[in-house]
């Protein structure tokens, strides 16, 4: 039995609901996700018309579920956002009926997407954050999935709502974000860090809370944490998003996040396209995504950022970052064996199979942007762009649609 089998198993047939036998005949499960199932199912008053149906799984939060129905009710059936036409609640189970989207899946994407298509695709899952962001909403879950593509009909549509926070003067507040819903924060992240033996277990079993700045400790800035910083109050963030795809300033555990927190993730989103790839990076916790984070995009800019959000960003592990174009053709295509500039100690253990130490730092990038054709120019800048380290130099969705005008 898969997985989605198991669920709906759990979540009970939607037609053992009395108002949807009364009003569809339900078809075949389109797929699952955190927040439930979703299924094609066929109006009874008018035959041939067919929707989508979400039916929220049993245990989701009050909080996603009116969030979800909100954003839907306030956004939904404009600028690439699914349409919501009815919701109904009985008793524990609510149901949500949208658009039925025909749409390519993720896989058949990455296999044969043209330029002229990735392009398109960035264009109009911008055009959806724009929207949304005017709104004040954050939608916090930008990933391949969730915006979806029929290429059939060239439409496109942002879906999955039930994480979106609403956002005050272009920023989040941690302070009205539930601690069920968040991690507590550690003024010092750190990276593979050798020190002290113990470190490891301390800071991951004894996470501790906001220190006063002027009041500085004997383990402020080293990899060690002390029995004082242990019992502070712990500050909460949210740190929701799917791992790979969460911006530097929720790894961070940065309290102030904004909509720019959308435009990272879209970043990696087209990133995955190009390097043809779900996802770029797989980290297995938060730890590990800085580390791959900093190997792709340089440890310095991490450093800032932290700094500026009176952070330490600890690590003995220092790298410049990559030339994002060799990169994503390594990636997609190999190593490339005629490459002049091997021997780079740094990019052999990097790289897998990366025996010959063929050099993908960052030092030539310029070479690789002459390169270039015209409309390859237009998407790296854009992904440039969306991957920029610091959230305040990061380009907003509105900025970025003068890249396609």
């Amino acid at each position: 039995m898969g997985a989605l089998d198991e669920q709906l198993m759990f979540l009970g047939q939607p037609s053992s609901s009395r108002w949807v036998n009364e009003n569809f005949v339900i078809g075949d499960p389109l797929g699952s996700g955190t927040f439930g199932s979703v299924y094609s199912v066929e109006c009874r008053r008018n035959p041939g018309t067919i929707y989508a149906m979400k039916e929220l799984t049993r245990s989701s939060l009050p909080h996603f579920i009116e969030t979800e129905l909100r954003v839907l009710q306030r956004c939904g059936g404009s600028h690439n956002i699914i349409k919501m036409h009815a919701a109904h609640r009985e008793r524990d189970r609510v149901f949500i009926v949208m658009d039925y989207f025909e749409h390519t899946s993720v896989k058949e994407m990455l296999a044969s997407l043209t330029t002229r298509e990735i392009i398109d695709y960035m264009k109009n899952l911008l055009i959806a954050l724009a929207y949304l962001h005017r709104k004040g909403i954050i939608h916090r879950d930008v990933k391949p999935s969730n915006f979806l593509y029929d290429r059939k009909r060239n439409r496109f549509a942002l879906v999955d709502f039930g994480l979106c926070e609403d956002i005050k003067d272009g920023r989040t507040n941690y302070t009205h974000i539930r601690k069920g819903l968040s991690h507590s924060v550690s003024k010092s992240i750190c990276v593979g860090v050798s020190e002290s033996k113990s470190f490891e277990n301390s800071v991951r079993k004894h996470p501790y809370g906001q220190r006063d700045l002027s009041i500085r400790c004997k383990c402020y800035g080293r990899a060690t944490v002390c029995a004082v910083c242990q019992k502070r109050p712990k500050l909460y963030v949210n740190k929701a998003g799917t791992p790979g795809f969460r911006a530097p300033e929720i790894l961070l555990k940065c309290s102030s996040q904004t909509t720019t927190i959308d435009i990272w993730a879209a970043g990696i989103t087209f990133l995955a396209l190009l390097c043809r790839r779900h996802t770029v990076m797989r980290p297995a916790d938060d730890i590990e995504a800085l580390e791959q984070m900093s190997t792709i995009f340089g440890t310095e800019p991490l450093r800032d950022l932290a700094n500026k959000h009176g952070l330490s960003f600890l690590t003995d592990l220092v790298y410049t970052g990559v030339d994002i174009i060799k990169f994503t053709n390594a990636v997609r295509d190999g190593l490339p064996v005629d490459s002049v500039n091997r021997n780079c100690s740094d990019c052999k253990k990097l790289f897998y199979q990366n025996d010959e130490g063929i050099c993908l730092c960052k030092y030539n990038e310029e070479e690789s942007w002459k390169q270039l054709a015209p409309e390859e120019r237009q998407i790296y800048g854009v992904v440039t762009k969306c991957l920029i380290v610091d959230p305040e130099k990061r380009y907003t969705a509105d900025m970025l649609s003068g890249y396609f005008c």
